[in-house]
């Protein structure tokens, strides 16, 4: 057969351009995928963000990676091949948390992951008798799989990091987290050596561990940042603020090339944090002491905020803002809460009929930074207003200049301080060119 996968964007503006356009990240996801396609396929890559689609272009089959911010523009994709005879599969995180609607877009949908059935799936796809869902029996073993085929990445420029997985799942249940509904809690990891064995085998000097936290299991970690040691790679990945009551742990990861961690912090309130699920990062260290571990050995930190629990007031943008800037963080996300379908928030906000829609993201008139609820504290607009202030005002020029003065986490080195500078400036820019987009493409329907 001649299968065209697709990465498709968040939208494209009423010129037709794609978006987002900055730090373009590789989808990981799409190389796992044609890793274990049998070379009797031929194999085309198609990415979104980056490339029209070619409708005209002969193929028979369309694979689809779909989040729920791409699901309206992976619709209309779907819908554009189908008329053309075409069929479409999709899978990923939103297919996998809301079948029903997929299946009314697609031919087939692959719920959960995908490694186990795809084998049967490329077999009844070439011998046209596709079931309209396939399903694993059991979550796939991570031990032996062909490492990723990024050839399919070949003559498109990505951010400046290869992407790794070393594991897959999160032992905590956050109650707004979709990846805790996809996995159900579930943690599984590949074996350490397959792990080395992939990193070593890239180009690309800069890694990205793209695991939901890589701190689950601590002895595991180490082991992993013995491996890395002789390899000489620089790394980030994220992790619980639990990582930091163990500084022999964090003085390894400095000596593996780890050069910062993502740390979801979520909110300053204890209220909000026990709502979420998210209590453990009231226990331990508090966030002060922990954060200065995290610089004493070298490391920038990632923090991202979530806003629109029911203890939140505009106060606590300004208390977070104060907080980011007081630890000098190397990069900050002041995000409103988003009820994710198959989550347990969007199921109570359901409940509680505080959803603006019950399928927010198929709306027209939805926009990058909308609020889908109805907040306890504050209305929807406001919400959304002041994430968008305080994004402003996190990448403003002179907040990043006043991190920058951080030689310890963020510009510790030329390259770290090259990183920062240009990344943080571009992440400014970033905030103007999103706000207020489209989901999908106006010029198409689906």
């Amino acid at each position: 057969m001649r299968i065209t996968f697709i990465q498709p964007s968040v939208g494209r503006k009423a010129d037709g351009s794609p978006y987002p356009r900055s730090w373009i990240m590789e989808p990981l996801s799409i190389a796992v995928l044609a890793g274990l396609t049998p070379p009797c396929h031929a194999r085309e890559f198609i990415d979104d963000r980056l490339e029209p689609v070619p409708y005209e272009r002969p193929t028979d089959l369309v694979c689809l990676s779909v989040e729920t911010y791409t699901a309206r523009r992976a619709y209309q994709i779907a819908a554009q091949y189908r008329r053309r005879g075409v069929p479409v599969v999709m899978g990923g995180f939103h297919p996998t948390l809301v079948p029903d609607e997929a299946a009314g877009r697609a031919d087939a949908v692959v719920v959960g992951e995908a490694e186990p059935v795809w084998a049967e799936l490329l077999d009844d796809a070439a011998a046209r008798r596709l079931r309209p869902q396939y399903r694993a029996a059991a979550p796939p073993r991570l031990a032996g799989w062909p490492c990723p085929d990024r050839s399919v990445y070949s003559g498109r420029r990505y951010g400046p990091l290869a992407l790794v997985e070393t594991s897959r799942g999160c032992r905590n249940d956050c109650e707004f987290c979709s990846i805790a509904s996809f996995f159900r809690q579930d943690y599984r990891a590949r074996p350490v050596d397959e792990v080395a064995r992939e990193v070593r085998s890239l180009a690309q000097r800069n890694i990205f561990f793209v695991d939901d936290n890589l701190g689950v299991d601590p002895a595991r970690l180490r082991d992993l940042c013995e491996a890395l040691i002789p390899l000489r790679r620089r790394w980030i990945g994220q992790t619980t603020l639990r990582l930091a009551q163990d500084e022999a742990l964090l003085r390894l990861m400095r000596r593996s090339g780890c050069v910062g961690v993502l740390i979801g912090f979520e909110s300053l309130s204890a209220g909000n944090l026990t709502a979420m699920g998210k209590a453990v990062n009231a226990d331990g260290l508090g966030y002060d002491a922990a954060l200065e571990r995290l610089r004493r050995h070298g490391l920038g930190v990632y923090g991202t905020f979530v806003f629109g629990y029911d203890d939140d007031t505009p106060d606590a943008f300004e208390e977070t803002f104060r907080f980011a800037m007081r630890h000098r963080l190397f990069f900050a996300a002041f995000n409103h809460l988003v009820p994710f379908p198959g989550t347990r928030v969007y199921a109570r906000f359901l409940a509680e009929q505080r959803l603006v829609s019950g399928a927010w993201w198929l709306e027209p008139q939805y926009r990058f930074g909308s609020v889908a609820f109805r907040p306890a504290r504050l209305s929807a607009e406001d919400l959304a207003a002041l994430c968008l202030e305080y994004r402003r005002r996190f990448y403003s020029p002179g907040s990043v200049c006043r991190r920058a003065l951080d030689f310890r986490g963020n510009c510790g080195s030329v390259f770290k301080a090259g990183v920062y500078l240009a990344q943080n400036v571009a992440a400014g820019r970033e905030v103007e060119r999103r706000h207020g987009l489209p989901l999908g493409f106006i010029g198409e329907g689906g």
